[in-house]
């Protein structure tokens, strides 16, 4: 069980992620403000997303996506007892 929310999880994160450097490159008013926001959200992760959620306003659906993946890894972990990653298919 641990093991298959755990996976989702990380999904969850991978598809928020790429659509926030979609969303902050889409955005952005000139090439270099597109490039600024695309490298923030694609080094800084869910980190990144936060700061260009609350400077832009843009992106809340992506955010949330990544926020929800990030619950349900850190709830197969405590459920796996640390072990989650390790249990996966067994």
């Amino acid at each position: 069980m641990a093991g298959i929310l755990l996976m989702v999880g990380y999904a969850l994160m991978l598809i928020g992620w790429i659509w926030m450097i979609v969303t902050a490159i889409q955005t952005g008013k000139d090439t270099a403000d597109k490039a600024i926001w695309g490298l923030v959200t694609f080094f800084c992760g869910i980190i990144g997303g936060l700061i260009f959620f609350f400077v832009k306003k843009e992106g809340r659906n992506p955010l949330l996506l990544q926020v929800a993946g990030w619950i349900l890894a850190v709830l197969a972990t405590v459920i796996g007892g640390g072990q989650a990653s390790f249990n996966i298919g067994g």
